[in-house]
């Protein structure tokens, strides 16, 4: 499953918010020709990195502890947040997605690609947990597509 293939179909406007890994962030900006992002991770070394190894593209870093609670953010300021793996890390999911929609301005979208557990794979998340998370109040799901063990699910906040 290609993030970038998918993100590509979407237009960006406004305010784009990455949650996890900032080079993945960084690598799909450039791809998208996104100038500007916010990247929000727990790993202060890779955030570093992604700092450094950037051509021209505006990066303001947030580094956080926990992944579910960014507070210094103001409420419904981002048209887009794509969680890029971040779901699986943080400690309490059900809080993650109250966070991003918390971020999120009226109608936009929220990106999530997971990596789905199975009886070969033991990272990530389980396909029900996944599903249910989806369901959390004041989203509609737009897409949801599974594909190498991974997912992609696309949410509009209501």
């Amino acid at each position: 499953m290609k993030l970038a293939e998918m993100l590509e179909k979407t237009t960006f406007q406004g305010r784009v918010l990455f949650i996890g890994s900032p080079l993945h962030a960084v690598e799909i900006a450039e791809k998208l020709s996104i100038s500007e992002l916010v990247v929000a991770t727990d790993d202060r070394q890779s955030l570093e990195q992604a700092m450094t190894s950037h051509h021209g593209l505006k990066i303001t870093p947030i580094y956080t502890r926990v992944i579910e609670r960014l507070v210094e953010l103001p409420s419904q300021s981002f048209d887009t947040i794509i969680a890029i793996y971040a779901l699986e890390k943080a400690v309490n999911k059900r809080a993650f997605m109250t966070e991003a929609r918390r971020l999120l301005r009226e109608k936009g979208k929220l990106f999530i690609t997971e990596k789905i557990k199975s009886f070969l794979r033991g990272q990530g998340l389980k396909k029900e947990e996944f599903e249910k998370l989806l369901n959390t109040q004041g989203y509609a799901t737009e897409s949801l597509q599974y594909r190498g063990g991974e997912a992609l699910a696309v949410l509009v906040k209501q």
